[in-house]
């Protein structure tokens, strides 16, 4: 990221690759990883207008997203040698709709509530020089 004060990719790169080489010295770790290939197309629109509210977003926003998410379609088509195929409008039902520019903004507010139910914990890995605690880099 390009933000005062955020990690980018490398920095959390780096936080993971010290954090595992000290663990390994002290034999103490419990990591998880969360794989987030087609993760896009699995986030249900009514997480998305919960993280929305959860977020104190603006209630005219969160109409507009909802107005907006009711339009979105898809169109399968396939190509033969003598013709083209297509079918009706599919309506997306689940997921975010890829393409525009919200959707990587949608995806990341609907993350927010799971982060701050972590930091809400209290609990982590514990750095012992700085004693800082990391309890996930999102």
């Amino acid at each position: 990221m390009c933000c005062s004060g955020s990690k980018g990719c490398k920095d959390q790169l780096l936080i993971s690759k010290a954090t595992l080489q000290e663990c390994k010295r002290r034999k103490k770790l419990c990591m998880a990883w969360i794989d987030y290939q087609k993760t896009f197309d699995r986030v249900p629109h009514s997480w998305i207008i919960k993280s929305l509210e959860l977020t104190g977003i603006n209630n005219k926003v969160i109409a507009f997203t909802m107005k907006v998410m009711s339009y979105w379609r898809t169109r399968m088509r396939l190509h033969t040698e003598n013709k083209l195929i297509e079918t009706e409008d599919i309506k997306t039902q689940c997921g975010i709709f890829q393409g525009d520019s919200l959707s990587p903004l949608l995806f990341c507010i609907c993350l927010i509530p799971l982060t701050e139910q972590l930091n809400g914990l209290n609990t982590g890995y514990e750095e012992h020089t700085t004693m800082t605690k990391i309890s996930h880099l999102l």
